[in-house]
């Protein structure tokens, strides 16, 4: 069976780009105490009770390693923050899925923002360069034994030490407008939830209806040179867009294993972000439940072909037919429904749809509960639980039916997990998923996957 573009990437290219989580880089540097300055302003605050002082004792403080002797606190005077984060985990799936077997990785997150307006002794005002590395090993779960596309883990990826994100962003107009230029991943500002952010599968972050749909899209751990303009007319509301390059001669085991091609193929289409949304209650002085409310959409504006002329090519009975651009729209909605002291109760869900001729995922649908505080005593733990579906274009099944392959319907996860925060830098997450038909293909066995990741901020 031969696909060109999307019907290749959508059942196996995933497994090396690991549809991330809220991305698993900003996961990662929101488990540290300090968040760093890349977190867009659109993303709803954390649902955790903010860290005490990195000045206290061992258990207390916001690092590991502490304060290094007043450095840290002296080099954010000065805006310089470094904070580098491990998560490490093991899975294992006891039955279904391809086979059964248990597998360990991690990753390491060296991210470095610096403020260079305190660097600059005022010179350069509102302006912050980021630039981050990723450390990935270990084998995938997904890629060796589930054989699921949403991904079960949102760390998975190539083995390597790669460049993710490099950047410069600056303010303009009373910090009104933001233009961010550099290698970026769309995930880490896009299709957010601030909820769906606790659960480990990939598909809660950068879901399967963006990472399954766009050709070599730069969601984690890929990035792509691109800018992003972003304007809130005022606090509560906010409009972004942001135009990427789609490098498909980039491949991450091959030419591209450190992150550090920076090209911008022309016949590779670009990659179109839009996003609007609402801010409830998340000014200082608000007092009701918050909330956050996004709409948004993506445009491919490479010249995809159908899936039904992609089987015609492969069985020599017609050539390709192109139908343009591709594109797809979403929605994201986080709202706490319950609020009291340190105890909250938030849901989430995203939605998306995109044409059925040309995209793996014609529609998408995830949502969840997040409980924080409910047990005495541990007021920053979190429980979860969630759903997600990935609905398969029927398209692309008939398309596969054509070339002799089984039909495919749905891939859907159920996922429970409770993040405990031993400490501001340590947290442990024991994980339950259960992936009902891996692959969406007919005759997949429906898998149970165990985990246990852990987080440390150094």
């Amino acid at each position: 069976m031969k696909f060109k573009r999307r019907a290749i990437l959508a059942v196996w290219g995933a497994a090396m780009m690991a549809p991330h989580a809220l991305h698993a880089a900003s996961e990662a540097t929101q488990n540290a105490a300090q968040p760093s300055p890349n977190q867009p302003a659109t993303q709803a605050p954390s649902q955790e009770t903010p860290a005490p002082s990195a000045t206290g004792t061992f258990f207390t403080q916001d690092y590991l390693t502490g304060n290094w002797g007043g450095i840290r606190d002296d080099a954010k005077k000065d805006g310089i923050s470094f904070a580098p984060v491990l998560t490490a985990e093991v899975f294992g799936n006891p039955s279904g899925g391809a086979r059964q077997g248990v597998t360990t990785d991690g990753l390491v997150n060296l991210p470095l923002d610096l403020e260079l307006d305190p660097l600059s002794g005022g010179a350069i005002k509102d302006t912050i360069f980021h630039v981050n590395a990723f450390y990935l090993y270990g084998a995938g779960l997904s890629e060796h034994y589930v054989g699921d596309f949403s991904i079960t883990s949102n760390i998975a990826g190539y083995n390597t030490l790669r460049l993710d994100e490099l950047w410069v962003q600056k303010a303009f107009w009373n910090k009104k407008i933001t233009v961010k230029i550099g290698n970026m991943a769309v995930d880490n500002e896009f299709f957010q939830s601030n909820s769906g952010a606790l659960f480990v599968n990939g598909t809660f972050g950068a879901f399967t209806f963006v990472a399954n749909n766009v050709p070599d899209a730069p969601v984690y751990p890929l990035a792509s040179p691109g800018v992003r303009v972003q304007y809130l007319p005022e606090p509560r509301f906010y409009v972004m867009a942001g135009v990427y390059g789609l490098d498909n001669n980039s491949v991450p085991s091959v030419n591209n294993q450190n992150g550090t091609r920076f090209s911008l193929n022309g016949n590779s289409g670009m990659l179109v972000m839009s996003e609007a949304g609402f801010l409830l209650n998340q000014q200082p002085d608000d007092k009701g439940l918050q909330g956050a409310y996004r709409l948004g959409s993506f445009v491919d504006t490479g010249n995809s072909t159908t899936f039904e002329s992609q089987a015609n090519l492969a069985n020599g009975t017609d050539g390709l037919k192109a139908v343009g651009a591709n594109y797809g729209v979403y929605g994201v909605v986080d709202q706490q429904i319950y609020s009291k002291g340190p105890q909250i109760v938030s849901i989430f869900t995203r939605v998306g749809g995109a044409p059925m001729d040309t995209n793996f995922i014609d529609y998408y649908v995830d949502g969840g509960f997040n409980f924080t505080g409910f047990i005495p005593g541990r007021d920053n733990d979190v429980a979860g639980i969630a759903i997600a579906r990935s609905h398969i274009s029927q398209d692309f099944s008939a398309s596969q039916v054509a070339q002799g392959a089984p039909p495919s319907s749905a891939e859907t996860v159920l996922e429970a997990t409770y993040k405990v925060q031993l400490a501001p830098w340590w947290s442990m997450q024991p994980d339950f998923q259960y992936i009902i038909t891996p692959s969406g293909v007919a005759g997949s066995k429906n898998a149970v996957v165990l985990g246990l990741r852990t987080t440390v901020a150094f």
